[in-house]
C-alpha cells in the first residue's frame, strides 16, 4: 500500500485499520427488518436480552426439585408468553428469547403484520400522524411493545382512515358514522 498523503494522514488519524470494528450482518439486516433508528436502539433490545438470560441463568441454577424454581420459570414463561415474546407458555421455550422476538412486538411492525400497513414506512406514518389507538389512547410510539391483549384492541382512531378503510371493504354502516 503507497504511503498517505498528508492531507490523507489528517482525515483518517482517528481511524485504526488493523482493529476495525466491523459491523454485526445479522444486527444491520434486523434493524432493517425491523425499522430501528440505528445501532443504539437495537444494543438498548440485546442489553434487555442479556439481562433476561443472566435472570434465567441465576434461576436454572437452583435445584430441580425446588418448587421455587418451577414456580419461577412457569412465571417467567408466562409473563412472556402474554407479553407475545414466546410462542408457548413452557419454560422450554425460554432459551429461545432473543433481541428479534422483543423486535417483533413493536408497534411499527404489528401495524404490518396486522395489515394495517403494507410496510414499514408506511406505519411509521400512521403512528407518526396519530392515525392507530389501542383502546381508547391514541398511540405515536413506535418502539412501543404490543403485547398480546392490547393486539386485539388495535384500531383506528375514528376521524381517521377509519371511514375509507371500511369503505374500501364495503362493510360501511351510517349509524357508526353518526355516533
Amino acid at each position: 500500500m503507497r504511503p498517505l498523503k498528508y492531507h490523507e494522514q489528517k482525515l483518517l488519524k482517528k481511524t485504526n485499520f488493523q482493529h476495525y470494528r466491523r459491523e454485526n450482518q445479522k444486527d444491520v439486516v434486523n434493524i432493517g427488518k425491523f425499522g430501528l433508528k440505528g445501532k443504539e436502539e437495537y444494543s438498548q433490545y440485546t442489553k434487555l436480552v442479556l439481562q433476561y438470560k443472566k435472570v434465567l441463568n441465576e434461576i436454572s441454577d437452583l435445584d430441580d426439585k425446588d418448587p421455587v424454581k418451577q414456580k419461577l420459570l412457569n412465571d417467567l414463561a408466562d409473563k412472556l408468553y402474554n407479553m407475545g415474546v414466546i410462542d408457548l407458555k413452557q419454560p422450554s421455550e425460554l432459551v429461545k428469547v432473543n433481541a428479534a422476538s422483543f423486535c417483533r412486538r413493536r408497534a411499527v411492525v404489528m401495524l404490518v403484520k396486522k395489515k394495517f400497513a403494507e410496510h414499514l414506512t408506511q406505519s411509521f406514518g400512521l403512528l407518526s400522524h396519530g392515525h392507530i389507538r389501542i383502546g381508547p389512547e391514541v398511540i405515536q410510539d413506535p418502539a412501543l411493545i404490543i403485547t398480546r391483549k392490547s393486539e386485539d384492541l388495535l384500531t383506528w382512531v375514528n376521524g381517521s382512515m377509519k371511514k375509507k378503510v371500511q369503505e374500501y371493504n364495503g362493510i360501511l354502516d351510517d349509524y357508526d358514522l353518526n355516533n
